[in-house]
């Protein structure tokens, strides 16, 4: 701290004769408009000396530029109201010592008062004042040198004065200090005259002693006294800082606080270290600081260890203090975004627009539900640095919150940190409500019925392109009827709005042939075949299964399955399904993914995506490009869909499971677009699939692959093992194509010929003359037969 002599000032006698220009500032600036400041409050007034006094009050304004100080002398002839002695420039003063220099006034009274300004010089504009203070100048005018100093070390470089002040009429004093052996005095600078105990010096070396003395001054010139008794002290060794705290942010930053015990250090360093490495150097802030903003640069969910120590320089070189304890902690969470804004795009989307405020996302995640739900579905996900996102599938003129926050994800996208959530709403335009895709079945009555999202503002409906087989009633906008071949349909559905722009959609009718029994669809003729001789019958062309187009087996661990294809109804996604099988990408993958979570209507398992062999270790199915959606059929118990990124319904690659419960279809038939459902299992199948299922899960880290994906893996054992162990996955064996239909064969006698079949090709023998005939079997995928018989001739 630097001590400096107080201003010059001017008699209290001669206040009348200074010029305007003294008072308030050499210069007038331009007009401003400025207001009044409020008024100050409870002053004080002590006097000090025959010529000082030891002013206080109240600030009560928040827009001062300045002070001034009013004293009036009882009984003097410029009267007995305070005038003008002198403006303070500067805010939010709350003391000043008032010093006068050639003019003493023992015992006399003197009125005070203060008031605040605001403007520039010659414009200002004054508060009230305060109420007058009397206050009375000490008695009789003395001017003695101080005594009894004393220096009282208080750290390693501030120390504090004391001594008797034996003077009333100084106008303060001039302290003077020294090490100790040095010939020669410094400044240590001027204290105003009622400063005399206590009186707190910085600056000094550490560990080093000092010797001060000092004197009054008054007058111009000035007079000085005697000086004071020589004190001598030593300053403390360079200290240490203490009690080190620190408070995780986000984004990897920390606050930090700490006890400053030094007044000689220069700044402070912290130092950091991850594990049991050394420690590294951050930074440094500067001296007399005991906290600081927050400090970035550092990884989310990473243990750091922190320390603090104190420098300066000394013989031109840095010195250090000794360091604070050690605190440990990590940042976790990141900065949500700001501005969150959700407009409706259309009668079936929302945009939802923020501000990116973190620099170290992996990207944004986006909820959403109606208004008045309790549970958030996935809206999608957006990109790092990224602003907006677009909810689709929603339901027309319908009301929605929304929530986004950030997070990071490691190398394996396993979420790591995430921000708070940021809530807001939007309501979609007015459209066509409902199932766009609703199952539809061959052969089997149907009706739907469109949907407008309000009624009351409905303008126009038009529906256009309804197949054979249905028709449209436009009095209550149902569709009925049968539809009785394989075909996708679609139809057009043009409404306006009063209120909203028109809109046209599509409804998609993907028809799925239900389970059938086999049917004959040629009569065979009669074989003749001689004694003795072979003749081969292919049963191709006489029988069908009117509802498999193709078909799937899968060989596992637990046992086999078959999937039925909807190759019809869903031909992309099929065509893709059929291409991993045949490339073979789905021999040795394992089933990573068993749910049962009826709070969510989801129980399904799920594999396709990852593979294991004891030679080359864990690795992810080669995918191909993406598909896209196919929704219409339902995701009932027994249905087999595709998986799919929760932020893009059109991303479906490698990854299947099988739908475990009905209640399934009232989630997945409508998230994120709809899943695709494009086939089935037949119930032996099932069986299979439901001893999968039931075993017992556990989330597992896998090697090279982390654990995001496998927080519910199913393991054959009777209890789920603490650590993976492959030879308890249950793996996909191979996979190939399934014959739609078997077959066997019976002859009616078999003394007059027999019969084998090896795939569609039926061999019989001729025994002995006569006539019967060969029964020929033929068994569809679940199950279901029908028969037909090959008469045969034995001449």
């Amino acid at each position: 701290m630097q001590f400096s002599r107080p201003p010059v000032m001017r008699s209290l006698y001669s206040l009348a004769a200074l010029p305007l220009s003294f008072l308030s500032g050499t210069s007038f600036a331009a007009a401003q408009t400025v207001t009044a400041p409020a008024a100050p409050s409870n002053l004080t007034v002590k006097g000090v000396g025959v010529n000082s006094f030891k002013m206080a009050w109240k600030d009560n304004s928040d827009n001062e530029t300045g002070w001034e100080i009013l004293v009036a002398v009882k009984g003097s002839k410029q009267g007995s109201k305070p005038t003008r002695y002198i403006l303070l420039p500067g805010a939010n003063l709350t003391s000043y010592v008032l010093s006068t220099i050639n003019n003493e006034l023992p015992g006399k009274d003197l009125l005070f008062q203060v008031r605040a300004y605001n403007g520039v010089a010659g414009q200002e504009k004054f508060s009230k004042r305060t109420s007058e203070v009397s206050a009375k100048a000490l008695s009789p005018s003395t001017f003695g040198a101080p005594t009894k100093l004393v220096a009282k070390t208080v750290d390693d470089g501030q120390i504090k004065l004391s001594w008797k002040d034996n003077s009333t009429s100084e106008n303060g004093y001039s302290m003077e200090y020294r090490k100790k052996g040095d010939k020669t005095w410094s400044s240590l600078g001027n204290v105003k005259p009622d400063s005399k105990f206590n009186l707190p010096s910085y600056g000094f070396t550490p560990t080093t002693s000092y010797q001060f003395r000092l004197r009054a001054y008054k007058g111009n010139p000035v007079v000085a006294t005697a000086y004071s008794n020589v004190a001598t002290t030593k300053t403390k060794k360079f200290q240490a800082p203490t009690t080190l705290s620190a408070k995780a942010v986000a984004d990897g930053a920390f606050t930090f606080k700490w006890k400053d015990n030094s007044s000689a250090e220069e700044g402070y360093e912290l130092m950091y270290r991850t594990g049991t490495g050394d420690f590294t150097s951050k930074g440094t802030v500067a001296a007399n600081t005991e906290s600081t903003t927050p400090v970035s640069g550092f990884s989310l969910n990473t243990t750091y260890q922190f320390k603090i120590r104190g420098f300066r320089t000394q013989d031109a070189k840095r010195v250090y203090t000794s360091y604070t304890n050690v605190v440990t902690l990590k940042s976790t969470t990141l900065t949500k975004p700001s501005a969150v804004v959700a407009t409706a795009v259309d009668d079936y989307s929302i945009k939802v627009d923020w501000k990116d405020e973190t620099t170290v996302e992996s990207g944004y995640k986006v909820e959403y539900r109606k208004v008045g739900a309790t549970t958030f579905a996935e809206g999608g996900t957006a990109a790092a640095n990224a602003k907006t996102l677009t909810v689709g599938k929603l339901v027309p003129g319908t009301d929605y919150e929304f929530k986004i926050h950030a997070y990071k994800a490691d190398f394996f996208g396993n979420v790591t940190a995430t921000s708070a959530s940021v809530s807001t709403q939007s309501r979609t335009k007015d459209g066509i409500a409902g199932d766009l895709t609703p199952p539809i079945f061959y052969g089997t009555s149907f009706s739907y019925t469109v949907t407008p999202s309000r009624l009351s503002e409905l303008a126009t409906l038009d529906v256009t392109g309804v197949p054979a087989g249905l028709t449209y009633n436009a009095t209550n906008r149902t569709i009925s009827g049968t539809i009785s071949e394989d075909v996708i349909k679609t139809i057009t559905v043009a409404a306006t709005f009063n209120n909203s722009p028109a809109v046209t959609r599509n409804i998609v009718l993907r028809v799925v042939r239900p389970p059938a029994p086999p049917v004959t669809t040629a009569a065979f003729t009669t074989v003749n075949v001689a004694a003795a001789a072979t003749q081969v019958v292919s049963v191709t062309g006489k029988f069908a299964d009117p509802d498999t187009q193709n078909a799937a087996r899968f060989e596992t661990s637990k046992g086999t399955f078959d999937v039925i294809l909807y190759s019809t109804a869903t031909p992309l996604t099929v065509a893709n399904f059929i291409k991993y099988i045949d490339a073979s990408r789905y021999d040795d993958t394992f089933f990573h993914r068993s749910i049962d979570k009826p709070q969510l209507n989801l129980s399904i398992l799920q594999g396709g995506g990852y593979k294991y062999t004891s030679a080359t270790g864990f690795a992810a199915v080669t995918k191909y490009a993406a598909v896209n959606n196919e929704p219409g059929a339902s995701n009932l118990k027994g249905s087999v869909a595709m998986a799919k990124l929760p932020s893009d319904q059109n991303s479906a690659t490698s990854e299947f499971f099988v739908n475990m419960k009905d209640v399934n279809a009232e989630n997945l038939d409508n998230s994120n677009g709809g899943f695709t459902v494009f086939g089935r299992v037949p119930d032996d199948g099932m069986d299979v699939i439901e001893s999968i299922h039931e075993l017992p899960v556990k989330g597992y880290a896998v090697p090279g692959l982390g654990s995001s994906a496998f927080t519910d893996m199913p393991m054959n054992a009777a209890t789920a093992p603490k650590e993976l162990e492959t030879d308890k996955l249950v793996k996909i064996t191979e996979a190939y194509g399934a014959p739609i239909l078997t077959y066997t064969v019976t002859s009616d006698n078999t003394g007059i010929a027999t019969a084998t079949v090896n795939g569609t090709n039926v061999t019989i023998t001729g025994v002995a003359a006569g006539s019967t005939n060969i029964e020929v079997k033929a068994t569809d995928l679940d199950g279901n037969s029908i028969t037909q018989d090959i008469p045969v001739t034995v001449p």
